[in-house]
């Protein structure tokens, strides 16, 4: 189209006394230098860091201003020489290069494992078979005082036609409430190797909820998802890992095969997540999905980051995303070259955004995941229960959890039976070592004397 307009144009240019073998160089000279004038002109607009794009994505969309962007705005390059002497700060693996500075970079050296070991057979084939055929997963992680609203998530699942997910159980007495139900083949144990600090804390919190993070014990306890997705990104057998809170409630068909495909869609997305804000300033880990690949070495830097963070910012109180959003201060995030990609808040509403905002009622959508973390305990039950997603069975999880009950309170009578008989067998021991010293040295006197 180009060229024929530079015909016609050509065309009418006066060539009275102007040869036909002249003519044509002319016309074909003008297009050349017109199209290397639009290439130039094209290549200084979009690869100048310092003109602005106006472009919104469906991440960004309800946005007025793309300013306001905190983790996913671009950041300039920087020179060759200002590169050159900051390198010294700089405590970036090789392998994680092409991210520049940033001014809230890591001050300590970081440790990234290569590799940790391997999962438990019995953990992996769980994983295994509950995975699907394009290596999708979805998990939870669940202590036994949520229990209620693990089996709602779990009911919802269900009626979206997502019968295979796997249930990280923090404590034995929630594994055995999900063995009794008929859940063994998707329920883990999460091994005591797994977790940092002292494992008894999560058998003394057994009532308290991961979902209530005003109580400090419960912001502690959400750690333990981060040290459970470090594990499975570390796995053998690469999973695609959607990690969900219980109440991240699926109301959609195929939500998860939408969500792979948004994985699948460029190979630099390694990780997608969900949105606390429509500015896009926070990162909720309700939902993460995360790449299984070998090569997704920044995924597994920002989980060690969070690791750290969690652990020496205990006196703090943060809790996992709190934790998470420290660590992604430390990358460059770009919402269409980064590693990580936001699912929009129309279709992936939390709280506040579905029940009080209604805003994806207002553009007459429905959502594919609702997250309902603005209310806790007994008036997030009442909200469901009028928007009609508080779908479980309360006579059959309570008919459970008094079997379970009666089965936890034998087995800890029997565990004080065996560590009674543990200290009384000590207690021999020790009158049988006294007597037998006693004994020797009485024997050792008389020969003396003798």
């Amino acid at each position: 189209m180009l060229f024929l307009m530079i015909s016609e144009f050509c065309a009418c240019v006066p060539i009275l006394k102007m040869k036909q073998p002249i003519y044509t160089y002319f016309k074909y000279g003008i297009a050349i230098i017109l199209i290397v004038f639009v290439i130039c002109l094209y290549e200084y607009e979009f690869n100048n860091p310092a003109i602005l794009k106006n472009n919104k994505t469906s991440a960004d969309y309800l946005l007025n201003d793309p300013s306001q962007q905190h983790h996913f705005q671009p950041i300039p390059s920087i020179e060759p020489q200002q590169q050159s002497e900051n390198t010294t700060a700089c405590n970036c693996s090789s392998s994680t290069h092409v991210l520049p500075l940033v001014d809230h970079g890591e001050t300590t050296p970081l440790f990234v494992p290569d590799a940790l070991s391997p999962l438990p057979p019995d953990i992996l084939d769980k994983l295994t078979t509950n995975a699907h055929s394009d290596q999708s997963l979805i998990v939870t992680v669940a202590n036994y005082g949520m229990r209620m609203d693990l089996y709602n998530w779990i009911k919802l699942l269900e009626d979206a036609k997502e019968t295979q997910f796997v249930v990280f159980c923090t404590d034995e007495k929630l594994y055995l409430h999900l063995m009794v139900a008929g859940y063994e083949d998707r329920a883990v144990l999460v091994p005591d190797t797994w977790l940092l600090g002292d494992p008894s804390l999560f058998e003394q919190a057994l009532d308290e909820s991961l979902l209530d993070q005003d109580q400090p014990i419960a912001r502690r306890l959400s750690h333990v998802k981060t040290w459970v997705l470090q594990r499975l990104v570390y796995a053998d057998s690469a999973f695609n890992v959607l990690m969900l809170d219980v109440n991240q409630l699926m109301v959609h068909r195929r939500t998860r095969e939408y969500i792979q495909a948004l994985l699948q869609l460029r190979y630099d997305t390694q990780m997608i997540a969900t949105q606390d804000s429509v500015d896009q300033s926070i990162v909720n880990t309700g939902l993460l999905m995360i790449r299984g690949s070998e090569n997704n070495r920044a995924v597994k830097r920002v989980l060690a980051s969070t690791i750290r963070i969690q652990e020496e910012s205990q006196q703090r109180g943060l809790n996992q995303q709190e934790a998470f959003n420290e660590a992604l201060d430390q990358f460059e995030l770009h919402v269409k070259t980064g590693m990580m990609v936001l699912l929009d808040v129309l279709h992936f509403p939390n709280g506040p955004t579905y029940f009080d905002k209604k805003l994806p009622k207002s553009k007459n959508i429905k959502p594919y995941i609702i997250h309902v973390n603005h209310k806790f305990g007994e008036k997030r039950k009442e909200l469901l229960r009028k928007h009609k997603l508080w779908k479980v069975n309360e006579d059959f999880v309570n008919w459970i959890s008094s079997q379970v009950e009666t089965m936890w309170q034998k087995r800890q009578d029997l565990k004080q039976r065996i560590e009674q008989e543990k200290i009384r067998y000590q207690l021999f021991l020790k009158i049988v070592a006294q007597y037998m010293e006693s004994y020797i040295k009485n024997g050792c006197h008389d020969r003396m004397v003798a």
